[in-house]
């Protein structure tokens, strides 16, 4: 997969990610967790796609919003807890091997499509 393609998927992904999220957050008392998940998207999407070039890079950026997500299920209650819970483990479970550039690709599908389900699933826990 060449760098323009993985570029470009991560752009696809990160941008599914922010569009999906940002007109997620409603109101009551889950709006704060929710606001700090938008901004953890939106940190991810900027190191994702900073790291576009480096797989190691996108792989630390990844394993850090799984980090985020997992700390932030602990902040939140209900639905929102779980569905943040298990974006952490989606997240978690997504690593490219850099010495296998060739499976990006697939990793990069499966990520675009899990950003769209996850997104769904915390914006209806957020509005």
């Amino acid at each position: 997969m060449s760098i323009t393609l993985r570029r470009h998927a991560l752009a696809v992904s990160a941008a599914a990610i922010l569009v999906s999220l940002t007109t997620a957050c409603g109101g009551g008392s889950t709006q704060a967790v929710c606001q700090d998940a938008v901004k953890a998207f939106q940190d991810y999407s900027t190191q994702a796609a900073a790291g576009a070039g480096n797989l190691q890079a996108f792989n630390t950026a990844t394993a850090d919003l799984a980090t985020k997500l997992k700390d932030l299920s602990g902040k939140a209650d209900g639905d929102l807890a779980t569905t943040l819970s298990e974006l952490s483990t989606t997240w978690g479970g997504i690593k490219i091997d850099p010495a296998n550039p060739a499976t990006a690709a697939t990793e990069l599908t499966k990520l675009g499509t899990q950003a769209t389900e996850a997104t769904q699933k915390l914006a209806q826990n957020c509005s």
